[in-house]
Formats: C-alpha cells, structure tokens, sequence
C-alpha cells in the first residue's frame, strides 16, 4: 500500500514539476519574441521607413512587418494557446510607431517627392494658400481603384481645392493605372511608406484634407466611403474668394 502510496506521490510531483519546466520555457520564448519585436521596433525608428542608410541600402517597411507580425504569429502556433497571441497582441500594442492617423489642427508634416509624370519634384509646403485633399494610394489596392474614378469626377468639378495622391510601388504600374483611369490630378511617388509614416497610416486608400495654412482640417478618412465623405464636405475649406 505504502508503495503505490509513494509510486503515485512521485508521478504527482513529476507531472507538477514537468510543468512548470514547460511554463518556464513558455515564459523564455515569450520572453524572446518581445525582445524581438522591440529590436525590430528600433531598427524601423532608426530606418526611418527606406531611407538610405549609410552603404546606400534601402530597408522596406513590408518586410520588417511581414517578419514583426510573423514572429507573433509564429509564437502563438508553437505555443497552442491564446495566452501567447495576447502576449504578441500586447507587445504590438506598446509600438513606439504612431498608426491612428494625425488628427485634426495637426500642422501636415512638409515633404517633398517626385511627379509620376516626371516634371520634377513637388513639396506639400509649396502649395500653401489652397487646401488640398492628399490621398494615399497604391496601384494594387482595390478599393484605391474604386476611388479613383471619384477623384478624378471631384477635380473636375471644382478648382479651389487640389487632389495631391502619394502612390506607391513601381513607376509603370502606376502610370498604367494613371492611364485607366484618366486621372489629371498630380500624383507622387514615396519609396515604400516613408510619408505614410509622417502621416501615422500604413494603409490605403487614406485621405487627409489640408487647410490653406498647412494645417489637418479634420481627422484621417480611412477607405472609399470616409474619403468620398470627406470631399462632400470640403468645400468648407475653399478660400473665400473661392467660394461661388
């Protein structure tokens, strides 16, 4: 009696022991990918998203997200429980990197990129005394498409307001989609996200409207409907000598 007494004491403290020893080794793993996500965190702060570093390398925002969010992702199917996915959700969370969007009364942050049509650069600073809808694209997003046309139908309607769109991704690409469309309205070029990121929205289509004094004159559109929206109601913003 004594001897399964003590043969079932033992198996107890086994099955308690190799379970903390599994806890310990969830909370090390756990432990690393925060480490991770932190020093991928900094090297994004310190990229400021694909400019040059030093040896003339270009970082792409995308493939440090892609591997940011794999490593959650990775962390929460070896571990096989939520417990895990929330700790990877927590991390993302206390992200130094602002996505919300810049909210209205913000002054815009200033930049200067290329035309699509090749007639030199452009700076947002250049255009102060006339609001301007800046919108945020990319030659394969979908709803981006679906927008375009309304874009276009709103620069024609009126003049007061300038419709400035950041793309992004390949020259040709966007020159075919510029075509399709018929688009008449300037169009940029960023190298992967680095405006997005002045801009705190890594997504597309985002629509900002800009008062003539370089000033956010309301919180970030985000999609087709807030965009079209968003240009419904700019006429508020037309300078009063503007104004029929």
């Amino acid at each position: 009696m004594n001897y399964f007494a003590f043969t079932a004491c033992a198996l107890t403290w086994l099955v308690i022991g190799l379970g903390l020893w599994l806890g310990s080794q969830l909370l090390r793993q756990n432990g690393r990918m925060l480490l991770r996500l932190e020093e991928l965190e900094k090297r994004l702060d310190e990229l400021e998203f694909a400019e040059p570093s030093g040896n003339g390398d270009h970082k792409a925002l995308p493939e440090l997200q892609q591997t940011d969010q794999s490593l959650v992702t990775s962390a929460a199917t070896r571990n096989g429980n939520d417990r895990s996915a929330r700790f990877g959700n927590r991390s993302l969370v206390r992200s130094r990197l602002k996505r919300d969007g810049l909210k209205a009364g913000t002054v815009a942050p200033n930049f200067r990129l290329p035309r699509l049509d090749g007639r030199g650069d452009m700076s947002l600073e250049e255009l102060r005394g006339r609001p301007v809808l800046l919108v945020f694209s990319d030659p394969h997003c979908g709803p981006c498409q679906a927008l375009a046309p309304e874009l276009e139908k709103f620069q024609r309607d009126q003049s007061a307001i300038l419709i400035v769109m950041i793309s992004r991704g390949d020259a040709t690409e966007n020159r075919a989609k510029v075509k399709e469309h018929g688009l008449t309205f300037t169009v940029l070029l960023q190298q992967q996200w680095e405006i997005s990121r002045l801009y705190a929205m890594f997504a597309t289509p985002v629509g900002y409207l800009i008062d003539e004094a370089g000033v956010v004159a309301s919180d970030v559109a985000v999609g087709v409907e807030p965009i079209v929206t968003l240009m419904s109601n700019a006429k508020i913003l037309k300078p009063a000598a503007l104004v029929d």
